[in-house]
């Protein structure tokens, strides 16, 4: 019995290996990549934890929507890393991650189980890249991009993708539960070597952008901290009194002009000696 329960478990198990794909993306400086396999990975686990024994507490959803939003994190998934793989500039690389996210949305709608759904993302994706790189290559007139590149990361990256298609639509007859926790665990495995070893438009040092907390919820670039502790200033002190009144208009500071004097209302409460032509004085009155 409890060896049954483990394997209606595992796929939901599974599932985890894109938390250490978003980790490497996230360290590699592509952040939107990484909250991309933090989706997947999410909605992933919660769709076959509703799957498994004792678990159906965590559908907090209906169980199509899980299985859309499963379909989509994964197809999405292959599409961000392509394109991350492509190394575009901008406004291009947004504007072709936004095509993709909004038609893969459409596609999946229509049919979440069709070769389709992966064959689409991953023809479009290769076909622009290619067209980039041999444009490339035609002005530089030399391979485009390095050797290593298709030796170490398209090469052992792809080879695992076409293991996780093959187990995904051909072998999980066999045995589901095995067959398509090594679905996940390949497909999380190609991810990480199809994503180049640092965004070049991530920043460096001071201007690096990391992923935290002020950045997601303020949508702005949370610039990295650097080892460089500032010289300290010296604080003017202030006064300790709750009203400080002003003695220089705030738009004059620049200016060399004389200033007007600033209107001293007269005293709530007459003071004692004092005459009203006195006063008059004391405020500027004629």
């Amino acid at each position: 019995m409890g060896a049954f329960i483990a394997k209606m478990l595992l796929p939901t198990v599974s599932s985890l290996v894109f938390l250490p794909a978003a980790s490497v993306a996230a360290k590699r400086g592509f952040h939107m990549e990484a909250m991309v396999y933090f989706f997947t990975m999410f909605f992933t686990a919660i769709y076959h934890a509703c799957d498994g024994p004792g678990l159906s507490i965590l559908c907090f959803m209906k169980y199509e929507i899980l299985e859309y939003f499963t379909v989509y994190g994964t197809a999405l998934s292959m599409w961000v890393t392509l394109i991350a793989l492509g190394d575009f500039e901008e406004p291009k690389r947004s504007s072709i991650t936004m095509f993709g996210v909004l038609t893969i949305a459409v596609r999946i709608y229509q049919d979440r189980w069709g070769y389709g759904i992966y064959s689409g993302p991953i023809g479009s994706a290769v076909f622009i890249i290619t067209v980039k790189w041999l444009q490339k290559m035609k002005e530089l007139r030399a391979v485009y991009p390095e050797k290593k590149v298709y030796t170490q990361q398209v090469g052992p990256g792809c080879c695992f993708g076409a293991l996780a298609l093959m187990l995904r639509f051909y072998f999980e007859e066999w045995d589901y539960a095995y067959v398509h926790s090594f679905y996940h665990l390949s497909l999380a495995v190609s991810f990480v070597l199809l994503l180049p070893k640092k965004n070049r438009y991530a920043g460096t040092g001071q201007n690096a952008a990391k992923l935290s907390c002020y950045t997601l919820c303020c949508c702005t670039i949370s610039p990295g901290t650097t080892k460089e502790k500032k010289k300290d200033t010296p604080k003017k002190k202030l006064s300790k009194t709750v009203w400080t009144v002003p003695t220089e208009k705030p738009w004059s500071r620049s200016c060399s002009t004389p200033t007007l004097p600033l209107f001293n209302p007269p005293p709530s409460t007459p003071v004692k000696g004092t005459s009203i032509s006195k006063l008059k004085e004391m405020n500027g009155w004629k």
